[in-house]
């Protein structure tokens, strides 16, 4: 299932909200008690609504993902795995990730709309280990989009873990030059 609605993303969505507007229809038939067109019409609203959410969610990603790629910049989350117990190592840090020959400047940013939400890092790399690996369900911590991979980056520091998305990593393995 999960991987034909991964191969079908716009038919799943659409089928999602004809099932809800035939649950919301059942729902205030039966809470409302109301008519049939009268809950038809309510139903028709309410999945308008979320179907407009849906929209312009969709466009703003969209959009922030084309600004992204004229700066050739990518959105990514990293992690510090190597850092003390009891800190951050096992939360990702969504942000912008502009790789250049060597390092990978870091700004991180909130929702969608890419504000920057903290100091900015440069995080120099001296390897980049081979293999990915798929951030799974119990590892993805504020993480909130699917089919992310991970990659381990080596620096001065220690190890860096950075999740993004196939294509993303591919193009920052390439700017590194591995």
């Amino acid at each position: 299932m999960k991987k034909w609605v991964r191969q079908h993303p716009h038919l799943a969505m659409a089928v999602g909200y004809i099932l809800f507007f035939v649950f919301a229809t059942a729902v205030w038939m039966a809470v409302g008690r109301r008519g049939l067109a009268d809950s038809v019409v309510t139903a028709i609203v309410w999945t308008l609504g979320y179907w407009l959410f849906a929209v312009f969610g969709i466009r703003q990603r969209r959009k922030a993902r084309a600004r992204l790629k004229e700066d050739g910049q990518i959105m990514a989350y990293i992690r510090y795995p190597d850092s003390r117990t009891g800190s951050l190592s096992s939360l990702w840090n969504q942000g912008i990730a502009t790789p250049s020959a060597g390092s990978i400047h870091f700004q991180p940013a909130v929702y969608d709309t890419l504000e920057p939400s903290g100091r900015a890092t440069t995080i120099k790399v001296q390897d980049l280990l081979p293999g990915r690996r798929k951030v799974s369900r119990k590892d993805r911590k504020y993480i909130q989009v699917y089919g992310i991979e991970a990659m381990t980056v080596l620096t001065d520091e220690g190890a860096v873990e950075i999740a993004a998305h196939p294509e993303s990593l591919d193009r920052l393995s390439e700017v590194l030059g591995r």
